[in-house]
């Protein structure tokens, strides 16, 4: 098995490699049928792009399956043969809340499904997102409070350090002032060595 942190694949691909190139010659780009508000431009949701590919890689002897693993999430191509590529990405939360969680999922399966096949599901909105973001009106006084005090409950409330890796990406993530993300990332540390020993501690106890 040939493998990094984030993709794996088996040790012999001799008969998985000619039924992904065969794959690639017959499929086509699944076709943008959902409208993003946002930039005005359309794209293909998952359950399009599933059922675009799912027939086709079929066809050509694999599956295509993806599951939630840790903080990331997994993408894996599997031959009737037992050879296998996967690959995993991370997840990145634009909010902290099982619907947060579920929109990153969703999200990244798509991004992930498409990148991996080699299609394409969205137009080219490079310049509509730099334009938005250009013009983004910065957050008031009290939603940047609302939004301290909810990392900060997310910090407090996290039981493990995969839990706790979810927060620090949101914290990351969250856009606020260098003031504000001093005060987190200091209680992120100080939650981390709680975690860490906390997990050390477990592991000892077991033994």
């Amino acid at each position: 098995m040939w493998s990094t942190d984030s993709f794996r694949m088996s040790v012999e691909l001799d008969k998985l490699a000619p039924d992904l190139v065969a794959f690639q010659q017959a499929v086509v780009d699944p076709r943008k049928d959902a409208r993003n508000p946002h930039f005005k431009s359309k794209f293909v949701p998952l359950e399009g792009a599933i059922e675009a590919l799912r027939p086709v890689a079929n066809a050509h002897n694999f599956t295509i399956t993806q599951w939630r693993s840790g903080s990331g999430l997994v993408t894996l191509f599997l031959h009737t043969s037992g050879q296998y590529i996967y690959g995993e990405a991370e997840l990145v939360l634009d909010k902290l809340t099982p619907q947060g969680m579920g929109s990153a999922i969703t999200y990244e399966r798509r991004y992930s499904l498409l990148a991996a096949t080699g299609t394409s599901g969205d137009v080219d909105d490079d310049a509509s997102a730099a334009e938005a973001e250009a013009v983004a009106p910065k957050p008031s006084p009290a939603n940047t409070a609302r939004a301290v005090s909810r990392l900060v409950d997310s910090i407090a409330g996290a039981t493990t350090t995969g839990g706790l890796a979810l927060v620090g990406k949101a914290i990351k993530e969250s856009g606020l002032g260098d003031s504000d993300l001093k005060s987190l990332r200091a209680l992120y540390s100080g939650k981390s060595r709680e975690l860490e020993m906390g997990e050390i501690e477990q592991v000892l106890g077991d033994d």
